[in-house]
């Protein structure tokens, strides 16, 4: 009979749109798969009402993201071997040229990535969206190493570093209600590139040829993105109205606005810093080193490419759940949590174990971290700081974050090339998140509390 109170219970609210509080009728017993399935059907309905009450927002958001993944290391990778031959470079030389255009997009996002509170979003996307396209069409035009290290850095800096910065910043910034809800959907863009973006360049790789293939992509971006940016952020001159005329009704805002320079004084901003930057960090290192880490394991590359859709629909799914869950408990109330799937995954390549199946486990595990972190951490940063700066302060932390993915290669390969183990090295990120977490579990959660008391 309980079993069956609970389910009407789930019914009912699924029916309400309020599926949050079916996660308290259930708290304390065992969730069986109908209990799971319609807690489920009843997020997703939530999701389907707000996207299609907001969807060209949303859409303009999620394509910015899919287009980034140009600049994803993921996707520069399949050219990897078409740069060293066509350059004649060696792997060291090669894996300097990516390092050094990582580190300077990194440099340069913390002056260009603050410029989206000064610009309006249409002409910031079309500046950044442009340069992305003409590191495409320098790359089919490259003939000297010059125009090669360019159009990486441009890759990089447009790519990963702006096109990431706009979707999510806009998201952060012009919705309120459910900010986590629409990072979350947003965040589907990247996913959506590793499923897709591997799979194009291979095949137009192998047609056209891999300068050929950059072209496509170039034209790609102004034929069909330009426009349809353009489009979107028409249709949606609403709701960027609706936050300009918020904040000029409200000029002495209750809710602290701070500034860049107020955040860098702020010890919490640094405390919290190592874990948010710890998965891109850790991902990074990992995939880049992915040959060793499969002679170790004596795992086959195809196997492991398989292992590739494990982590995209975890991705998906965690970036859609999370996102709800951020929307009712809030982005600094999950902060001290959605690093700990991507600790187990971490674990599973430590423990001396190389069955196939524990490549699936670490996917998984790592994919559910990194789809919770858009909405937990982009929501927490407005929710800290307040959104009259938050895209100077994301800049900052955006830039924070590619220098991290520029110095992991690198810290990871002395590691491995100083004889330590594979073990060894997993041992050190296990590590680095127990500390990272603990930290600031003392010097930020514990404060929070106190202040809010």
């Amino acid at each position: 009979m309980r079993a069956i109170g609970v389910k009407v219970a789930l019914v009912t609210l699924v029916n309400n749109n309020k599926y949050h509080k079916a996660f308290y009728w259930v708290k304390g017993r065992y969730l069986s798969a109908s209990d799971i399935t319609l807690i489920q059907a009843a997020m997703f309905k939530d999701y389907y009402h707000f996207f299609r009450q907001n969807h060209q927002f949303l859409m303009f958001g999620l394509l910015t993201a899919f287009f980034g993944n140009y600049g994803q290391s993921f996707f520069i990778a399949w050219f990897g071997d078409s740069f060293l031959s066509s350059f004649n470079l060696t792997n060291a030389e090669y894996g300097t040229v990516y390092s050094s255009a990582t580190l300077v997009s990194g440099f340069l996002i913390l002056w260009a990535g603050a410029l989206i509170d000064k610009i309006s979003l249409k002409k910031f996307t079309y500046g950044v969206s442009g340069g992305l396209a003409i590191a495409c069409l320098l790359l089919y035009l490259s003939e000297d190493l010059w125009q090669l290290v360019l159009a990486l850095f441009l890759l990089r800096f447009c790519g990963q570093g702006l096109m990431f910065h706009i979707a999510f910043t806009s998201m952060a910034r012009y919705f309120e209600n459910n900010r986590g809800k629409a990072i979350g959907v947003v965040a589907f863009g990247m996913p959506l590139g590793e499923a897709i973006l591997p799979a194009l360049a291979v095949t137009l790789i192998s047609t056209l040829g891999w300068r050929e293939t950059w072209l496509v992509l170039g034209v790609f971006l102004l034929v069909v993105f330009w426009p349809i940016m353009n489009f979107l952020l028409n249709r949606s001159q609403d709701r960027l109205s609706l936050y300009d005329e918020t904040v000029s009704a409200q000029p002495n805002e209750t809710k602290a606005q701070w500034s860049r320079n107020d955040v860098i004084k702020d010890y919490r901003f640094w405390v919290l810093i190592p874990v948010v930057v710890a998965p891109a960090f850790i991902v990074t290192g990992i995939f880049i080193h992915q040959g060793i880490l499969l002679s170790t394991k004596g795992w086959s590359e195809q196997w492991f490419a398989l292992c590739f859709t494990i982590y995209a629909f975890s991705h998906l799914k965690s970036s859609l759940i999370i996102g709800s869950m951020v929307d009712k408990y809030s982005g600094q109330a999950m902060i001290l949590y959605y690093l700990l799937p991507m600790l187990l995954g971490i674990v599973c390549l430590a423990l001396p174990f190389s069955q196939s199946y524990w490549a699936l486990a670490f996917m998984f595990l790592t994919g559910l971290t990194i789809g919770a972190a858009g909405p937990v951490v982009g929501s927490m940063w407005v929710e800290i700081y307040g959104n009259k700066n938050i895209g100077a302060i994301r800049s900052m932390v955006t830039s924070i974050m590619v220098v991290s993915t520029a110095i992991s290669p690198i810290l990871f390969g002395w590691l491995f090339d100083s004889d330590h183990s594979y073990q060894q090295v997993m041992n050190y990120l296990i590590g680095y998140i127990v500390v990272a977490i603990l930290l600031m579990k003392i010097f930020v959660l514990n404060t929070r509390k106190s202040t809010e008391a």
